[in-house]
C-alpha cells in the first residue's frame, strides 16, 4: 500500500481505504503472457519475478505516480522491471491535477526486453501510446541474460555495525 510522507509536504495512506491484494495473475493472451501489477508495485521486483518466472512476456504496470515521485523513478523502474525480467513493460499513467488537488506525473511508456524506450506520452493532458511489440524479443533478451534461468536463492549473513549490533 502507498502509505507515504513525502518531502513536499504530500501524504498518502492507501492502506486506510484499501486492502493489498497477495496472490499475483498473468493470462494467456493471444499476442502473449500478460502480467498485472499497478502502480505502487513497480517498486516491489520480486513481483515481476514471479510473473516472468510463470512465463509473463508483457509486464502491466498502470499507475497514478505522483509528480514528485514520478521525476525521480517513474522512468529507470519500469526500464529496471524490463531489463531484469527480459518482458515488455506496458505502463499507462494518469496524468494532471485531480479534483482533490493531488498531481500524477503522466508519461505513459512501452519499454522493451532490452531496457529501450519504445514510446512515452508526455505529462499532461490526454494521449496515446503506441509501439510495435515482438514477442520473439523476449526470448532473445532471456537467451542473451538467462538471469532468470540462473537465479538462486541467498542466505544472509548480517555483519555487526559498530557497535556491535545486528539489525534485525
Amino acid at each position: 500500500m502507498f502509505d507515504v510522507d513525502l518531502d513536499n509536504g504530500e501524504s498518502w495512506r492507501e492502506s486506510s481505504a484499501y486492502e493489498p491484494g497477495s496472490k499475483a495473475r498473468v493470462a494467456d493472451l493471444p499476442f502473449g503472457r500478460l502480467g498485472f501489477a499497478i502502480c505502487y508495485d513497480v517498486r516491489f521486483p520480486q513481483l515481476f519475478r514471479a510473473e516472468a518466472l510463470a512465463g509473463a512476456e508483457i509486464l502491466t504496470v498502470p499507475a497514478a505516480f505522483t509528480r514528485q515521485t514520478g521525476e525521480a523513478h517513474w522512468e529507470i523502474l519500469l526500464r529496471a522491471r524490463a531489463i531484469e525480467n527480459g518482458a515488455f513493460v506496458i505502463a499507462a499513467a494518469q496524468a494532471g491535477v485531480h479534483e482533490d488537488g493531488r498531481e500524477t506525473f503522466g508519461h505513459s511508456m512501452i519499454v522493451d526486453p532490452w531496457g529501450k524506450v519504445l514510446a512515452s506520452a508526455g505529462g499532461t493532458g490526454e494521449g496515446v501510446v503506441l509501439a510495435d511489440i515482438d514477442i520473439a524479443a523476449v526470448a532473445a533478451a532471456r537467451g542473451k541474460i538467462p538471469n532468470l534461468k540462473n537465479a538462486r536463492e541467498f542466505s544472509l549473513d548480517a555483519v555487526p555495525d559498530a557497535a556491535g549490533e545486528v539489525a534485525a
